[in-house]
């Protein structure tokens, strides 16, 4: 059992699954916690954006992708692409909710949701191909 558990965690698309998992739950539970304390939608979704990055930098960088860098300048510059991508995600997510709720007059947290999923989909993608590269394996690959 014991094996096949570790060989299921051996997959990054499993890790990640259960990373997006416990970041996505980190989003929202912020975002729930602060909506019944009263904290108006939007300002409840940046404080739960800003939160869940961070765990989600920690949590992909080093138990997802298993990112190593040889110098601080290769981890600083890892660092400022998952700024830019997370930020870009993090816009999808706060104009997303937005136009849900404003233009298309849905439940803010059912809203919340749908954009949720969507971003998941789009981090997974944007931190394998643009933040945590190999770089490497992707010049030998290019070669």
């Amino acid at each position: 059992m014991i094996k096949w558990i570790r060989k299921l965690l051996d997959n990054e698309v499993i890790r990640y699954a259960i990373t997006g998992g416990l970041v996505t739950l980190t989003n929202a539970a912020g975002y729930f916690l602060l909506r019944e304390l009263g904290i108006i939608y939007t300002a409840a979704n940046i404080v739960s954006l800003i939160l869940s990055k961070v765990v989600g930098f920690f949590l992909n960088k080093f138990w997802v992708y298993r990112s190593k860098n040889d110098t601080f300048l290769q981890a600083f510059l890892e660092l400022l692409r998952f700024i830019l991508a997370r930020g870009f995600t993090g816009l999808v997510d706060f104009f997303g909710l937005i136009l849900m709720v404003e233009l298309l007059g849905w439940n803010d947290r059912i809203s919340k949701i749908a954009v949720m999923l969507a971003v998941i989909v789009l981090n997974y993608v944007l931190g394998k191909k643009a933040v945590f590269v190999n770089r490497k394996k992707a010049n030998q690959e290019s070669d």
